[in-house]
């Protein structure tokens, strides 16, 4: 299924009774906002998508905000037409393993491409007036967390479309007690390049022009399908383009519309589209304080400066806020897809024996095989699949800091599943690999930072939770355990006595 846009996702989700509007009023200001706290609430009660149209403290109040989309495995498996996650999962991996399923994007003429309704000029763009801000939890930045970011290889032409998180200088408290210039809070952002040493390919991008002593040119499409969310954040290989993945994922090609200002394609029905260039010079700033994907706050952070060159965006436009804490929390389930899928990719090109991959919203790594026991294809096979994670393709697997690898009666979507194997079927001592020389992920506050205020390098554990036969035993006791049909029978027989 093709989603026109983020307008086609969210009447989709409304549809099938899975998106709220919601009037009630709630803060968005910093330091007295509502929106974190509504997060949590809403990711334990496994709450639906929703639109708020009545947030006190909002700089746009005519622009309704997108509130946890994709808060659910459920609702991500709908962006790929289909409410079963593991299905979503299938068809996530099978077109990322196959590129000669991509779809090239195709162009259309601006004067038809809705992202160009309202255009705004350097001269007369303002940031605190012409973007929306929201502000979640003790965050000291407005972050603009929905949108994709285009670049371009500054040696080759190639174009890379990529999930990085933006921060507005705007009504921002400086961490360390500064204060941000009124250039900054009115034409300029920064964006989440790890380009010191590069880390992500807009970091490798920015990395070449400042080499080459050149700018760099950035578009920002803000509330796109989906779809070309997930591509975007899927590690697939340097120098291809994600939106031919996206095109893949879609069944359709996404349709992309130059940019004003910079020699940029964007796709054509995006909410917003923020044009800039990283200047040869590069300056920094420090950003903070910012909320991260595995709970805790970064108190500051290192990062280039944008100076913004045009903004457009369609007429009655949306905004999307979410805010990254501890787990669970809206985009969550998003984010772990391409990860599982690029894992998935990889793992059963080379093991064939790899039944699926799971990652929990905490990033503990989760291979399920479909054999165990003297079905293995040889001794220590769970030692072999470890480290064939830590050498998989792709921008994630190399950070996997707990990574578990069990067989086929194991549930991996099942914690309280994984336990049990680990409890027993595992030695600490024999079966468990301790990786001191790993790659960090790059928000993990436990491992040593580097001077941009991120770390670089980590230890690593890998379990291997599979039978040892033929490694230490003969044979294996046998597993307890109630047989699914005859559980289910029993539930239809006890169906509306209890």
């Amino acid at each position: 299924m093709a989603f026109k846009d983020m307008r086609a996702f969210l009447a989709h989700l409304e549809e099938a009774g899975q998106l709220r509007r919601v009037n009630v009023p709630f803060n968005v200001e910093r330091g007295r906002n509502e929106l974190q706290a509504l997060m949590r609430h809403l990711a334990e009660t496994n709450g639906p998508a929703l639109i708020l149209d009545n947030l006190e403290g909002y700089n746009t109040p005519g622009v309704p905000l997108v509130f946890n989309p994709y808060g659910t495995r459920e609702r991500t498996a709908m962006i790929l037409g289909t409410r079963d996650p593991v299905e979503a999962k299938l068809r996530h991996f099978k077109v990322l393993q196959d590129p000669s399923t991509w779809i090239k994007p195709k162009m259309v003429d601006a004067a038809k491409a809705p992202c160009k309704d309202v255009v705004i000029p350097r001269d007369k763009l303002s940031v605190d007036k012409h973007i929306p801000h929201v502000f979640f939890g003790r965050e000291g930045a407005s972050y603009i967390t929905g949108g994709v970011g285009v670049s371009k290889d500054p040696e080759t032409g190639i174009r890379n479309v990529g999930a990085y998180r933006v921060t507005s200088f705007w009504n921002s408290e400086h961490p360390q007690g500064g204060s941000y210039s009124e250039a900054q809070q009115k034409k300029q952002l920064s964006m989440f390049a790890f380009w010191n040493p590069p880390m992500s390919h807009v970091g490798l991008h920015l990395a070449k022009a400042q080499k080459m002593g050149r700018p760099l040119e950035i578009a920002i499409a803000c509330q796109v399908d989906p779809a070309l969310h997930l591509a975007s954040a899927t590690g697939i290989p340097y120098g291809m383009d994600e939106y031919d993945y996206a095109g893949g994922l879609r069944g359709a090609p996404v349709e992309l519309v130059k940019c004003e200002t910079v020699d940029l394609e964007v796709p054509a029905t995006a909410e917003y589209v923020i044009e800039g260039v990283f200047r040869p010079d590069v300056p920094t700033d420090i950003i903070g304080w910012h909320s991260n994907s595995v709970g805790y706050y970064d108190k500051h952070q290192i990062f280039p400066i944008l100076d913004v060159t045009c903004i457009t965006h369609r007429k009655d436009p949306l905004w999307y806020g979410t805010i990254e804490m501890m787990p669970p929390f809206d985009h969550n389930y998003m984010a772990l897809m391409p990860i599982e899928g690029e894992l998935l990719a990889d793992l059963q090109r080379k093991i064939p024996e790899v039944k699926d991959a799971v990652v929990t919203p905490n990033m503990t790594y989760i291979v399920q095989l479909s054999v165990d026991g003297e079905s293995k294809p040889h001794p220590e096979f769970g030692k072999y699949v470890l480290h064939a994670v830590w050498g998989a393709a792709g921008r994630w697997p190399r950070t996997a800091k707990m990574l578990v690898v069990v067989g086929p009666d194991v549930d991996p979507y099942d914690i309280s599943a994984v336990e049990w194997a680990i409890q027993t079927r595992v030695q600490p001592v024999s079966d468990i690999i301790m990786n001191r020389a790993g790659q960090a992920f790059v928000l993990d506050p436990s491992a040593p930072k580097g001077p941009q205020g991120f770390p670089t390098s980590s230890e690593q554990m890998g379990i291997d939770a599979t039978i040892k036969v033929p490694e230490r035993f003969s044979d294996y006791a046998e597993v307890s355990q109630a047989d699914r049909a005859q559980v289910e029978q029993v539930a239809r027989k006890l169906a509306g006595r209890l």
